[in-house]
This record gives C-alpha cells, structure tokens and sequence, in this order.
C-alpha cells in the first residue's frame, strides 16, 4: 500500500477519504472534519485547530501533535486503536455503543511523575481535585 495522502492548511471543509490508504496526515488544519475508510498504518494531525475525524473501519494508530480541538469517532472495528499526543489539548475519543450513539473518553493532558524507589519514573493522568 503506497497511498499516502498529506492535507496542508485546509479550513472548513469535509473530506471524505474512500478505500485503503497507508497514512493521512493533516498539518496545520483550521475546522476540518475527515471521513475514512481504512488506514494502514495512522492518522496524524499536526498543528491544527478543530478538527474530527472518523473511521469508518480500521485505523492502528491515532497521532495527534501540537493540535487543540481533536475529536475522533471509531468503528466497532477500530476499538484497538493506539492514541499518541504531544503538546495537544481537547482531545476526545468517541466509542460507538447502541444504536448510533457514542460514548465520549477525554485524553488526558495533564500528568503527574514521580521517581519510584530512586530507580525509575512513574507518570500517570493528573485527576483534577476540583476545589
């Protein structure tokens, strides 16, 4: 599979991706939704704001760097989906149960880490206290 398609500074738009591809990668994208198939290998969003994707599907890997506003809705197939973020905020998972409805799963973008017995680090989602 050779197929790679790279989306640079689009803005309010829907793409619709049919088929197998190897990657996508949206950089720098503005309020774009992207409809998928099946992805070989990942999905990457790179500085963007705004953007859902959903697969309809297969996708190994989620790549989500420097974005704010990241919303992906897997398939019944893709619940094994690996998630890797970085300097992201607003990220949500969204899981298909019953008829059509999703449940909803934040990413973490807070943590916390602490060295265990002077050896090796520990990091783990910060929980908010809320006081």
């Amino acid at each position: 599979m050779r197929h790679t398609i790279y989306i640079y500074k689009c803005t309010n738009s829907t793409i619709t991706v049919h088929g197998k591809v190897n990657s996508i990668v949206l950089d720098q994208c503005t309020k774009v939704g992207i409809q998928f198939t099946s992805v070989v290998s990942l999905i990457e969003f790179v500085n963007c704001r705004s953007v859902k994707a959903q697969v309809l599907d297969n996708v190994p890997t989620v790549q989500i760097e420097k974005t704010d506003g990241c919303h992906i809705y897997l398939s019944k197939t893709s619940l094994n989906t690996e998630f890797i973020t970085s300097k992201s905020s607003e990220m949500t998972i969204n899981v298909p149960f019953g008829d059509g409805e999703y449940k909803e799963y934040p990413i973490p973008e807070q943590f916390k880490t602490h060295l265990q017995g002077g050896k090796h680090l520990v990091t783990v989602p910060n929980e908010s206290s809320g006081v």
